[in-house]
């Protein structure tokens, strides 16, 4: 019997998957995308999605799968695109015969996200036409001008990219700074751009810088603020370490201004990296009101270089504990060195110190005996009012250090010369031993040698 050939006619947009057949309608999706939410783009979206709307509908062939829709996302990259992800997965279920889209750059300018999606897609047997570059991915030739002009697209990102950077450079070098307010604490723009205090925010900055210099570690800092239900840059209580020691170190906060403190160092990822030195960065001093005077603002730097020397010294992980305790991390071990930990007895719920070493399981190597704290209040007032009671031989050394130290050395010798004013204690005040106290070495249960802030020295036995 001899054979006899049927020649199928190509469908260029119906691809390789038998969709359409049978009667059926090509499910068709469309995909749009602007790259920026500034108003000039909204009408060219609302105008992609109304163009693909009816291109779609009115076509006998064709049905409409959904209008997949970006509106002000970035290009480079997918992950972030909702609307994309969306189409995507609709392709994965079996919803979609053929996708549409206005170019390469309108689906991706990422060469690799666009050679792996219209890959998945292909293998799907799912087309994607790019009208402007008249590409069908199932075509022969179309895998080669869509990697040719894909990789084209990516080159114009990334030349945007530069040029918007190059931009900004620019306006720095001139002394125009590009601040974003939107998650700076205590200032607003006003109509020319410029800052300007936020005086309900600004409360909340002084506070911090305060707190900071009397004592409280910044853990405290934060879990007090999240506790009193202070609200932040964006009027929420949502309050972390990083965020507190960030604005500690924020030269807004006393008016100046360091431009380019970080980069776009990956121009598909966007991801930024600090300005260890890779790049110029631009000084600007007094470019704005301060918030917290200029005295107190280094005085507050050299305070955070010591407790970090601090913290070193002794081999300690953190500094403060979730009580909000004035001893805590401020008391050693003189025969090993360890940091001593607050304890309870089980019975009376009593309080006392131990050696973190003396502890049996930690391997018990320091013989060091526990310390009641009622011994280290005790030894803080005969400490301190041994210091009044010599208060006329300690004022040449603070009055020394009021007119020749560095801004942390002449804010504690103000703080001494009016706290030893005040007269002796009667009992142990947590506020004053958080402001003056560095550190206490237990030398026995009995025995302390106390170490205040302005280098004074007293050993006392109780």
């Amino acid at each position: 019997m001899a054979r006899k050939v049927t020649v199928i006619p190509a469908n260029p947009t119906g691809g390789s998957k038998p969709a359409g057949g049978n009667g059926r309608k090509k499910r068709v999706a469309a995909y749009c995308r602007v790259s920026t939410d500034h108003e000039e783009q909204e009408g060219s979206f609302k105008n992609q999605v109304d163009y693909y709307t009816k291109l779609i509908n009115n076509n006998p062939d064709w049905e409409l799968a959904g209008i997949f829709a970006d509106d002000g996302i970035s290009g480079t990259g997918t992950k972030k695109r909702s609307g994309f992800m969306e189409m995507i997965a609709a392709c994965d279920e079996g919803r979609v015969d053929l996708v549409i889209t206005k170019s390469i750059s309108r689906f991706a300018r990422n060469t690799a996200d666009c050679l792996n999606y219209s890959r998945k897609l292909k293998n799907l047997g799912i087309p994607i036409i790019f009208e402007k570059e008249s590409i069908n991915t199932m075509e022969a030739s179309g895998e080669l001008m869509f990697t040719i002009l894909s990789s084209l697209a990516q080159e114009e990102s990334r030349n945007i990219s530069e040029n918007t950077q190059w931009g900004i450079r620019s306006k720095f070098q001139q002394g125009i700074p590009h601040i974003n307010c939107e998650s700076l604490l205590g200032y607003d723009k006003d109509a020319d751009g410029n800052l300007v205090i936020n005086e309900e925010q600004a409360a909340t900055v002084r506070r911090v810088y305060r707190d900071f210099l009397e004592g409280w570690t910044i853990s405290e800092i934060s879990r007090r603020l999240n506790a009193e239900g202070i609200p932040g840059v964006h009027g929420k209580a949502s309050w972390f370490p990083v965020t507190i020691e960030r604005m500690l170190q924020n030269e807004k906060h006393v008016g100046d201004l360091l431009m380019q403190k970080t980069y776009t160092a990956d121009f598909l990822t966007k991801k930024q990296a600090d300005n260890d030195g890779a790049l110029e960065q631009y000084f600007i001093r007094d470019n704005h009101k301060g918030i917290i005077p200029r005295e107190e603002w280094e005085a507050v730097q050299v305070e955070m270089k010591r407790r970090e020397e601090f913290r070193q010294r002794h081999g300690i992980h953190t500094v403060g504990s979730s009580t909000g305790d004035r001893f805590y991390s401020r008391v050693f071990c003189a025969a090993c060195g360890g940091k001593f930990v607050r304890k309870y007895w089980k019975g009376n719920r009593a309080v006392f110190w131990k050696c973190e070493n003396a502890e049996k399981r930690k391997g018990h190597t320091c013989s060091a005996e526990f310390i009641r704290e009622e011994t280290l209040r005790a030894g803080m007032v005969v400490a301190w009012n041994s210091i009044i009671e010599h208060r006329q031989e300690h004022l040449p050394k603070w009055e020394r250090m009021a007119t020749e130290g560095d801004a942390l050395q002449r804010y504690r010798a103000r703080m001494f010369l009016a706290m030893t004013a005040e007269g002796p204690l009667d009992t142990e005040v947590p506020e004053l031993t958080r402001s003056v106290l560095e550190e206490i070495i237990v030398q026995s249960p009995t025995e302390l040698v106390i170490r205040f802030l302005d280098g004074t020295e007293k050993q006392v036995k109780i």
